[in-house]
């Protein structure tokens, strides 16, 4: 019997490609979420994932470790994503480079991120048996919040981050289609309807 041969195949990433990856992802879903409300549980999973890793991509040095702590049984564990952040408001860090500039996040932008973090993605990741329901109105909000503070991790400032011209014009692309879909959403529309309801009350 004749052996079969193969070329072996592999699947690359980067941290920067992981990144782009997971904003790819979750523009696509952000378009499904228009008619699929379960498409919201995967804007979340992937918003988290394209969030952190260019939080990683925009605070790491030249050498991966910087990113990395050590535990007390000797393993490598990548910083969290509160670090990350951490890291990359740090003026002092993040000026090292020319082209570094610190993130400085709004309450929105903060409050945003805690949501999609602690309320969102960690339920989603650690389902706990039994009967959840999400008001989906306020996740357009956070959405457009996490997209625009991308948008600085992966445009506006510059450190050690590797993205050629045609993946940042990619990002913009993404980033720009969707907020315009988040914005012009009727779950998004319906909440700045009440709240301006609210304020003429008020």
């Amino acid at each position: 019997m004749t052996k079969q041969h193969f070329t072996d195949k592999y699947l690359r990433f980067t941290e920067e490609t992981n990144a782009l990856d997971y904003l790819e992802r979750a523009g696509e879903f952000i378009g499904q979420a228009m008619t699929d409300e379960n498409a919201w549980k995967w804007v979340v999973l992937s918003l988290h994932g394209a969030l952190y890793g260019f939080a990683i991509a925009a605070c790491k040095d030249s050498d991966y470790q910087s990113v990395v702590k050590i535990t007390k049984k000797g393993h490598e564990r990548l910083i969290t994503l509160d670090e990350a952040l951490e890291s990359c408001q740090d003026a002092n860090w993040m000026g090292t480079l020319h082209g570094g500039l610190p993130l400085n996040l709004s309450e929105s932008q903060v409050d945003s991120i805690r949501r999609l973090k602690e309320t969102l993605r960690n339920s989603f990741e650690h389902y706990i048996p039994g009967s959840w329901s999400i008001e989906l109105h306020g996740l357009p909000r956070i959405s457009m919040d996490v997209l625009d503070v991308i948008h600085f991790l992966a445009i506006e400032t510059f450190r050690y981050q590797r993205l050629n011209q045609a993946q940042q014009e990619k990002i913009k692309a993404m980033l720009f289609q969707s907020k315009q879909l988040l914005e012009e959403s009727s779950l998004h529309l319906e909440l700045l309807a009440a709240e301006r309801a609210d304020k003429a009350e008020s």
